[in-house]
């Protein structure tokens, strides 16, 4: 291709690290075929001729221009979905301690609103997503160990948690200083435990 598309190595990324190699390589090159003989690397089009021409890809294609941001999903479909990740990241959370995570889902929510109407820029809702996840997870540990409330967590626990997954140590960090915030002003805790 004299210009490749501006998320051609992304693509070809995403086809080595989730498909067999041989199949990757052929949809590599019956995809740069695609662009060649219709002119256009817009996902949406690339997409309605390969159901016409060539089936074999729209599978490929389709799983990348959404998970990459691409595509966008049908008005109302990527709420719906991220209404039900957010359920079932509540639902895993010990029954003792879910009540608070879901009035933080709801927190998150009502900011991510007041955002918008405010001009600034939300939180994605894949952010809430891993907000609740640090959450979840921490819950998960501290009932394993017998907590049934949040009011004792203390510093030692949470660092002990990070610990825990040093890569994941900042995302984590910043969901569980929100949340602590947040219990702290529902007084669920007296205090929010320091950490770092």
């Amino acid at each position: 291709m004299p210009t490749p598309p501006s998320w051609w190595s992304d693509f070809a990324a995403h086809l080595a690290e989730h498909r067999h190699p041989i199949y990757a390589a052929g949809v590599v090159a019956t995809t740069a075929r695609l662009i060649l003989t219709t002119s256009t690397s817009e996902p949406r089009t690339l997409l309605a001729r390969a159901r016409h021409g060539q089936p074999e890809l729209v599978g490929a294609l389709t799983d990348f221009f959404r998970t990459h941001g691409h595509l966008d999903p049908p008005p109302g479909l990527a709420d719906r979905r991220a209404a039900a990740r957010r359920a079932r990241r509540i639902e895993a959370t010990p029954a003792p301690l879910r009540s608070q995570v879901t009035g933080f889902a709801g927190f998150l929510l009502l900011q991510r609103e007041q955002a918008r109407q405010l001009g600034l820029r939300p939180n994605q809702l894949k952010t809430i997503e891993i907000r609740l996840d640090a959450v979840r997870d921490l819950a998960i540990r501290l009932h394993a160990e017998g907590h049934t409330s949040w009011a004792g967590v203390t510093t030692a626990h949470l660092e002990s948690f990070l610990a825990l997954t040093p890569a994941r140590r900042a995302s984590r960090l910043a969901g569980l200083r929100q949340f602590f915030a947040y219990v702290h002003r529902a007084k669920v805790v007296l205090h929010t435990p320091p950490i770092r």
